[in-house]
């Protein structure tokens, strides 16, 4: 079977819920057919890496927090209307702790959750977002998929493909200053873990001034690239993921029979 998958590689503006919700909402529209939708890592407003002082920090957490509720409804919506699956992240507020949260929406209106686990340090993630715990695997249309945020790509531990998925997806902000490295860890997580790798990306200029190129791809079990983005342009990536051909690779070359048994913690 075929897995219809639908990258969306778009700008943002970075702070700007409404306007983000509304321009996804418009490139909905061009996704319909697709079982599974894929939006940037904090697709409302955009990843929050410029260093502030704590207050202010503070001050625009909780405002785009607040938009959280209005997120997830929106992104059932999504799902209601394209059939799809809609995966994307944006910040959640629990008390006083805020966590970069992948959500997961569904068709019949189910919800799953996954939050960041390796928060960047480099950018400050890690002084203003609390790690996640629990990993996020699931099954949807036959597929198994797991879910990852941006930073996490560099960790393949964390990745490590103890559940058998077939789909690792990664949702990211990842800066154009570092896409040789982005394009090579999609591909290395898709070779030792035996499963399609799927990464989408923002593409232009964030408050900081930082460029992100987009790069966006679907990569198979064997770490060829099925479909690619271009780069630095706003693009709805359409590819198909077809399990038949994984499962017969992995019989004929058991990798993952081999690998390593220990828990995570």
């Amino acid at each position: 079977m075929d897995l219809k998958i639908a990258l969306v590689q778009s700008s943002l503006v970075w702070g700007n819920v409404e306007r983000n919700l509304s321009d996804f909402s418009r490139k909905m529209k061009d996704c319909n057919g697709r079982d599974i939708i894929l939006l940037p890592e904090m697709f409302p407003a955009g990843a929050m890496m410029v260093k502030r002082e704590a207050e202010a920090m503070k001050a625009e957490r909780d405002r785009i927090a607040g938009y959280y509720e209005e997120v997830r409804r929106k992104m059932q919506e999504w799902a209601c209307e394209t059939g799809a699956l809609i995966m994307g992240s944006t910040v959640c507020r629990e008390g006083e702790c805020y966590y970069n949260r992948l959500i997961a929406a569904f068709p019949d209106g189910d919800v799953k959750y996954y939050d960041k686990r390796h928060c960047f340090r480099m950018g400050g993630e890690n002084e203003y977002f609390i790690p996640g715990r629990k990993r996020l695997v699931f099954e949807y249309k036959g597929v198994k998929i797991a879910a990852f945020i941006c930073y996490d790509l560099r960790f393949p531990v964390w990745s490590r493909n103890a559940e058998g998925y077939d789909l690792a997806v990664y949702v990211a902000n990842w800066p154009a200053s570092r896409r040789n490295v982005w394009q090579t860890l999609l591909r290395a997580r898709a070779i030792e873990n035996q499963c399609y790798v799927a990464g989408v990306n923002c593409v232009g200029t964030d408050n900081a001034g930082l460029q992100y190129a987009g790069d966006s791809a679907l990569i198979d079990a064997k770490g060829e690239i099925v479909r690619s983005a271009c780069a630095g342009k706003e693009e709805i990536l359409v590819a198909d993921l077809n399990l038949e051909t994984l499962i017969t690779f992995r019989k004929k070359f058991a990798v993952l029979d081999d690998r390593d048994d220990f828990e995570l913690k």
